[in-house]
């Protein structure tokens, strides 16, 4: 699961990628830099620290664990020489690690250099708030809480290149969490470097397609540079990939008209403009991240059901998608993202969630009334908050016009903060109803719908329903369970999350970029980063 950190930070904007310098004959491909820009820096790539969007795609560029996912988001042996099958009913891995994975200062990569990560992210002394990425081994807990040594986490190096994982209990999604969440360390780069491991470029540790150069955290550009002492250095193409930090989308697009850049993300209406100007450089890909809207359950008129049934009556989120943020985005059909998971029947997730999320402007009048009738009152205020980014604005603006169709008792009123501020009023339950964001490193509904569990990370007010934290429970034990069960008790707590409003969805969000024509094999999956090492130029 992504930490909370993560997904927020990408409420304001996911990473993208620049540069400035104008572009080179194709002809000269062979030393071309790739130029790309980022919308925050890169503050640490010590694995074992990292609670930043931008410090997440530096480290999947320069740091590769056991699989990795390649430029399709597929799943793919990388120190491990294959993608292995559990024993032990689904509790433990056992992994023959490739003898020619080597870290950029030329010595090798072991099984102790994943023994001693793990334990090091775990122990308390670290205060690694990516610790919870390992919560599925063996007495994770006990060594977290400091009531057990961290040598009695289940990992084990059974030889150099030999290592075991045992888990607590079965995880279906084990193999994404590896690919994306489970990264060595270079025990002897630590051991010199101490508190300095990973802080800047001199001091960190790489064992992936790429090395980061003339970067610390405090930089608005760094490069990640081909590293010669990769396994499979041979095929990687660009070698030299130049970043700077942009703060907005509109920057990125001057940069992408004038050729200073090959590559960059833009959002909101820049996309229409882009698709006419660069129709065959327009990149627009779902993206596995959700908006919706939070209700504080602390306060009486925000948790009436029927209130919330009525708001979300109101909203057609196929126009909101189309005609509002015109982007790309998709509306929501629940809680989850489409194209992440299909049933046993090869049909996108929400293909078996009811009842539906759908626009009715009658039925949105009578729960209107219905909440009236239960509050007592019949003018009804409640404010929205939102982050005062563009898009989000937009949004709540929409939603506040939607409102007021079924009834002008109904006062919708709309804050725009910075997004930390918004975050912190989020945690104090200082709000009304707000707009929110989640993305997901794994593809498994249940990390969305721990939105509205009882210990999901972001249910701010701690929204509970029994039936629904049954459901929960139920697909959390994952004891002789199978994969049709799972994705049938996922598709129900979807369902009574439409129909009880415990979080109201919007939209999918979209991944849009500015992709220059002279380059090949750069994609960008539904989840995770891309990676460069799989892009080359056109020849």
């Amino acid at each position: 699961m992504k930490k909370i950190v993560v997904s927020l930070v990408g409420l304001v904007s996911i990473l993208v990628l620049s540069a400035c310098g104008k572009s080179s004959s194709s002809k000269d491909s062979g030393n071309r830099t790739f130029r790309t820009t980022a919308q925050t820096n890169v503050i640490t790539v010590d694995p074992n620290r990292a609670t930043d969007v931008g410090s997440y795609l530096a480290i999947s560029q320069v740091v590769e664990g056991l699989y990795k996912q390649n430029n399709q988001g597929k799943i793919v042996p990388s120190i491990a020489k294959k993608i292995v099958r559990p024993t032990d009913n689904g509790k433990t891995y056992t992994f023959n690690l490739r003898r020619d994975a080597k870290w950029n200062d030329g010595s090798q990569v072991t099984a102790s250099d994943f023994v001693a990560s793990f334990r090091r992210q775990v122990e308390p002394k670290t205060k690694s708030q990516r610790a919870g990425h390992l919560s599925d081994i063996l007495n994770y807990n006990a060594v977290n809480t400091g009531k057990a040594s961290p040598s009695k986490l289940g990992v084990k190096a059974l030889s150099k290149y030999k290592l075991q994982i045992k888990l607590s209990h079965p995880v279906p999604y084990y193999n994404s969490v590896i690919a994306t969440q489970l990264y060595p360390i270079n025990q002897r780069a630590l051991a010199k470097w101490g508190n300095k491991y990973g802080q800047d470029s001199k001091h960190a540790a790489s064992n992936g397609a790429y090395e980061i150069k003339d970067w610390n955290s405090s930089k608005d550009t760094w490069y990640l540079v081909k590293n010669k002492d990769y396994y499979d250095a041979n095929k990687v193409d660009l070698k030299k990939i130049h970043f700077q930090v942009v703060k907005t989308p509109q920057t990125s697009m001057r940069l992408f008209q004038a050729k200073d850049i090959d590559e960059t993300q833009i959002s909101g209406s820049l996309v229409a403009d882009a698709k006419k100007q660069f129709k065959s450089e327009t990149v627009v890909s779902k993206y596995g991240q959700l908006a919706f809207i939070p209700w504080n359950n602390y306060r009486k008129t925000t948790r009436n059901l029927n209130l919330r049934r009525a708001l979300s009556y109101a909203i057609d989120r196929e126009s909101l998608a189309k005609n509002v943020l015109k982007d790309g985005s998709i509306p929501a059909q629940s809680v989850v993202p489409q194209g992440e998971v299909k049933d046993a029947s090869g049909k996108d997730f929400n293909a078996g969630v009811t009842p539906k999320l759908t626009y009715n402007l009658t039925k949105a009048r009578h729960y209107f009334k219905l909440a009236q009738q239960e509050l007592g009152k019949q003018k009804i205020s409640v404010q929205l908050l939102t982050a005062d980014t563009d898009a989000y604005k937009a949004v709540a603006e929409y939603i506040q016009s939607q409102a007021k169709k079924f009834s002008p008792e109904f006062d919708l009123t709309v804050r725009s903060i910075p997004l930390q501020q918004e975050i912190s009023d989020f945690s104090d339950h200082k709000f009304d109803a707000g707009t929110l964001g989640w993305s997901t490193d794994f593809p498994d509904p249940i990390d969305y719908l721990n939105l509205a569990a009882k210990a999901g990370v972001i249910n701010f007010t701690k929204w509970t329903n029994a039936k629904y934290q049954k459901l929960i429970d139920q697909i959390n034990d994952t004891t002789n369970q199978t994969p049709e069960k799972r994705v049938k008790l996922q598709q129900q707590a979807a369902s009574l999350l439409n129909e009880l409003q415990g979080v109201t969805p919007l939209y999918q969000y979209a991944s849009v970029h500015l992709r220059t024509k002279d380059v090949k094999g750069l994609d960008y999956p539904l989840i995770g980063y891309q990676k460069y090492e799989y892009a080359s130029w056109k020849k």
